[in-house]
C-alpha cells in the first residue's frame, strides 16, 4: 500500500521510467515552450485553421515530452478539443509507403470510408497519396499529424505534407533531431511556429532526474548518484534528460531495494551509454601508465583504493586529493610540492581518468583560484576495478625489474 509520504511526492512506480509515453505532472524548465505551443494550438483549434509546427533539438532534449504534455492538457481542458484526432508517427527508418499506409490505416478508423489495408499494400505512391487525400477530405474533425524524427523524410516529401496539410483539415507538428540540412532550409517558411530547444544546465538536469527518481522509487535515491550520472553526461555526451532517463532505466533493477550503488556497479552500467568510456583503449592506457613515474602511479593507486573502499562515495574533494598526495610522498619518502600535486591532477585529467565535477567550487585554496583546480569535487571517469587491475600489473612488473 502506498504510504502518505509516497503519495505526497507523486510516486508512480516503474511506469515513470519505462513507459515511453509517460508525461511528468510538470515539465521542468520548459514553461516558455509549453506556453507558446499551448497558445497557438488553442487558437488554431478554436478558429479552425491548420497550422504547421517544427521543434528542433538533439534526441533526448524533450521535444516529444513538450508536445505530448501540451496536447494532453489541451484535450483535458475542454470536451471540444476531444473531437480532434491526433496521429503520432515515428518516421525513423520508414519508407514513404510505410508512412502513408500507416496514416491511411489510422484514418480509416475515423472516417466513413471502408478501407481494407490488404487491398492497398501493393499500390504505388501516386495511388496511396490519392487515397490519403480522399480520406482527409471525408473527415468530420480536425486532425493533427505528429511526425517524430521527420529528418528521415526527404525534403520534397516534407514540403508536400506541409502543403497538403494547409489545404486540408490537418495540422502538422514535426520534430527533427538534427539541425536542418542546407537543402531543407527552404522548408522554414512553411512552418508557422519554429522552436529550437536549448540544452539544460547542470543544476536543471539534477532537478529533472530527481523529479523522475522521486516518481519512480518509493524512497529518495542518493543525491550524489544523481549528480554523478549528470557529471558523466556532461563529460561524455551533451546535457539532455533523455540520456539520464535511459541510464536510470538500467539502474532500476539494482536500485529497486536500496538507496545507492557501489561506484563500480554504477560505472559499469553507465559506460554502456557512452562510447567514449565503452571504447576506451585499455591497452594504450596501460602502456601510458607503465611509463609514468612511481609517485604518480602510487598516487593513482591510493585514489582508486579510496573509491573501492568507500563504496558509497562517488566523489573526492580537493582537500582529500591533497591528503592522498601527501600520503604518497611520505610512503616514498619524497618531499611534497604543491605544483607537483597540480601537475599530477592535470595529468590524470588530461588522460581521462578523473574529471572535476560541475557541482561546486572550493574558494579556500588561494593559489588555485584562477584555474580549474578550484573545483571542489572530482570523480573517476573510468571503472576503478579495471584501473586497479592495471596498476597491480604495473607494480608486479616493476618488482621483477
Amino acid at each position: 500500500m502506498m504510504s502518505e509520504n509516497m503519495a505526497q511526492k507523486g510516486f508512480i512506480g516503474p511506469k515513470a521510467l519505462f513507459d515511453l509515453f509517460y508525461i511528468p505532472p510538470k515539465l521542468l524548465f520548459r514553461k516558455e515552450e509549453e506556453s507558446s505551443l499551448l497558445s497557438i494550438l488553442n487558437d488554431s483549434f478554436k478558429d479552425n485553421f491548420s497550422i504547421n509546427i517544427l521543434y528542433q533539438g538533439i534526441e533526448g532534449i524533450g521535444k516529444k515530452a513538450i508536445i505530448n504534455k501540451v496536447l494532453r492538457d489541451l484535450f483535458n481542458s475542454d470536451q471540444y478539443f476531444q473531437l480532434y484526432k491526433k496521429i503520432p508517427l515515428d518516421c525513423k527508418e520508414k519508407s514513404l509507403e510505410e508512412i502513408i499506409i500507416s496514416l491511411i490505416s489510422i484514418l480509416s478508423k475515423y472516417s466513413n470510408l471502408g478501407c481494407e489495408i490488404s487491398t492497398i499494400l501493393n499500390s504505388n505512391i501516386s495511388k496511396l497519396w490519392s487515397i490519403l487525400k480522399l480520406m482527409c477530405k471525408k473527415l468530420d474533425n480536425h486532425v493533427i499529424f505528429i511526425f517524430y524524427n521527420s529528418e528521415f523524410l526527404e525534403t520534397k516529401i516534407q514540403k508536400k505534407f506541409l502543403t497538403f496539410g494547409k489545404n486540408s483539415n490537418i495540422s502538422i507538428i514535426s520534430t527533427v533531431n538534427n539541425v536542418l540540412r542546407q537543402n531543407s532550409l527552404d522548408l522554414i517558411s512553411d512552418y508557422d511556429l519554429k522552436r529550437k530547444l536549448d540544452f539544460f544546465s547542470y543544476d536543471q538536469l539534477i532537478s529533472i532526474f530527481t523529479q523522475r527518481t522521486d516518481l519512480s522509487f518509493s524512497y529518495q535515491v542518493d543525491k550524489e548518484l544523481i549528480e554523478l550520472i549528470t557529471d558523466l553526461i556532461f563529460e561524455n555526451y551533451v546535457p539532455v534528460p533523455g540520456k539520464g532517463i535511459n541510464i536510470l532505466r538500467d539502474l532500476y533493477p539494482p536500485l529497486k531495494n536500496k538507496h545507492s550503488l557501489d561506484y563500480n556497479t554504477l560505472l559499469k552500467i553507465c559506460e554502456n551509454h557512452f562510447d567514449s568510456i565503452h571504447n576506451q583503449d585499455e591497452f594504450n592506457l596501460l602502456n601510458y601508465l607503465a611509463e609514468e613515474d612511481l609517485l604518480t602511479v602510487l598516487f593513482l593507486d591510493n585514489l582508486i583504493n579510496h573509491f573501492i573502499s568507500n563504496t558509497s562515495n562517488y566523489y573526492i574533494n580537493l582537500e582529500e586529493l591533497k591528503q592522498l598526495y601527501l600520503i604518497s610522498c611520505e610512503s616514498l619518502e619524497y618531499s611534497n610540492d604543491l605544483q607537483e600535486f597540480i601537475d599530477i591532477i592535470t595529468k590524470l585529467k588530461n588522460i581521462g581518468i578523473i574529471s572535476p565535477s560541475k557541482k561546486g567550487m572550493d574558494l579556500t585554496y588561494d593559489i588555485l583560484l584562477e584555474n580549474e583546480f578550484s573545483k571542489n569535487y572530482y570523480f573517476l571517469v573510468l571503472n576503478p576495478i579495471k584501473l586497479k587491475a592495471m596498476l597491480d600489473a604495473i607494480f608486479s612488473h616493476r618488482r621483477f625489474i
